[in-house]
């Protein structure tokens, strides 16, 4: 499954939001308009802007300029968020490319951030509906609201697997599910597209997620963009590795734990991936990607067969078998 065979419905339209995005964000100021542009440049798939086209498209067969600006507010967030989670995690790269960060140092990297939260602002009130834009705010807070409690957790490294969902829950499934409800509001008035999107989005954000955490277990970097590891060395405790905690001997999650606790090398990631597979996490952490995967498939069913649909299904195996 490739990612063309999820955006195929909506193809004419991704090219003109992508248009349509590179216009919001132009400025007169020239510092402005430049680091702007390399955003533009250095962003990733457009993920949650094709959700809003497709669950657009799927509620109503249309795509409406509500729709583009809809797609354009999310997306704004999105890169605001991470750069500013590249100045919080001090990261040199991002996507394979210099981080703003990296290029205009921290200060500038904060300011363009809020640059980006103001656009998202502009854009959204442009959609003239007061459901979309408390559904903005909820899902900005939500998302957080994950990030500083995935922080505190990071600090005590205390977790469990219900935290750990109400964390992905919130840092990546509250946006990806505005994206898909947003969808639904600048096409239709029914309640119930508007329910069954947003559960959808929730599912496949945190199928997602998990799927991400994964790839800190296993993968190539030069595939996956992100060095092995790395979480374990950032004190994030995933999944795989809470469940692989529960199933284990006390003492030997104790040791685990220890390692995490100092300067994780090379070996002790090693080491702790191969605590983590023995004990079945990668296993279980598969099992429940795929639990929400398919739970996902199912809030699709109350829509009627469309190309649309089956891009957002195709979006869900896409997820599942992604490698980077």
């Amino acid at each position: 499954m490739t990612l063309k065979d999820v955006f195929e419905p909506i193809e004419t339209e991704l090219e003109i939001f992508k248009k349509k995005f590179k216009e919001q964000l132009t400025s007169k100021i020239k510092i402005v308009d430049t680091i702007a542009q390399y955003v533009v440049k250095s962003r990733g798939k457009n993920l949650r802007p094709m959700l809003v086209l497709l669950c657009s498209k799927l509620c109503d067969g249309t795509v409406t300029e509500r729709s583009y600006r809809a797609a354009i507010t999310i997306e704004l967030v999105h890169s605001a968020t991470l750069v500013h989670d590249d100045v919080v995690d001090g990261a040199d790269m991002r996507r394979g490319m210099p981080s703003i960060n990296a290029i205009w140092k921290n200060k500038m990297a904060v300011l363009m951030g809020d640059y980006l939260l103001a656009n998202a602002l502009i854009s959204i009130v442009d959609i003239k509906s007061f459901d979309a834009m408390m559904l903005l705010s909820n899902a900005t807070k939500r998302a957080s609201q994950g990030e500083l409690l995935q922080i505190d957790k990071s600090r005590k490294l205390d977790i469990d697997e219900e935290t750990y969902i109400q964390i992905v829950s919130d840092k990546t499934g509250a946006l990806i599910a505005a994206a898909c409800e947003l969808g639904a509001i600048t096409t239709t008035e029914s309640t119930d597209d508007r329910k069954a999107l947003k559960e959808f989005g929730e599912n496949i954000g945190i199928a997602f997620q998990i799927k991400d955490d994964l790839f800190d277990f296993e993968g190539v970097q030069t595939i996956i963009g992100k060095t092995k590891g790395r979480d374990l060395k950032e004190q994030k405790i995933t999944l795989p590795l809470i469940h692989a905690f529960s199933k284990a001997p006390r003492a030997e999650s104790k040791r685990v734990l220890k390692m995490i606790k100092n300067d994780v090398s090379r070996s002790d990631v090693k080491d702790i991936i191969a605590f983590t597979e023995s004990y079945g996490g990668l296993e279980y952490a598969k099992k429940r990607l795929k639990d929400y995967s398919d739970k996902a498939i199912q809030n699709l069913s109350h829509f009627k067969d469309s190309t649309a649909k089956e891009g957002l299904k195709n979006f869900v195996q896409f997820n599942m078998e992604r490698n980077k």
